[in-house]
Formats: C-alpha cells, structure tokens, sequence
C-alpha cells in the first residue's frame, strides 16, 4: 500500500478543495480519497489542520466515529456562521 501524499503541495490543494464544499473536513476527505484507511485518512485530516487550522471550526454539534475512532468534525470557517 503506498503510503499518504502529505507532501506541501497536495495538502494546500486538499485544503483548497475542502474549503469550497460544505461538509466537515473528515466526511470531504472519506468522499475523496475512500480507497484509504481510516488512520491514513486521519493523517490527511492532521496534515491539513497542522498547515490550515484557522480555515476550519469545531463543529460541537456532533462527532463521527469511523473504525473505533471518535472524530471531531471540523467545517470550513463561515459553515457554522452561515
């Protein structure tokens, strides 16, 4: 299995993506990339956060669970103002 793209490049662009969509930052990446593991795509969700957490807000309205984790859903800013 190859292993995560967190290269600079590919998060700026995963970010960029997700910020144009309207679900939370876990549900975009599950839609886009669905062929990798929960823990890969929880270092996707890192990576982005680590680079771009002031584009994102805690949604406290609920959490997913996925594989035995609980994860926070983060929403790009202005979602939860809307």
């Amino acid at each position: 299995m190859a292993h995560p793209d967190l290269s600079v490049g590919n998060i700026v662009k995963l970010h960029a993506k997700a910020q144009r969509q309207g679900d939370d930052l876990y549900t975009f990446l599950k839609r886009e990339l669905p062929d990798i593991s929960v823990e890969e795509r929880l270092q996707y969700l890192s990576a982005v956060l680590n680079d771009h957490f002031e584009g994102y807000r805690i949604d406290e309205s609920d959490e997913i669970r996925d594989g035995g984790y609980i994860i926070k859903r983060f929403v790009p800013v202005g979602e939860l103002d809307a």
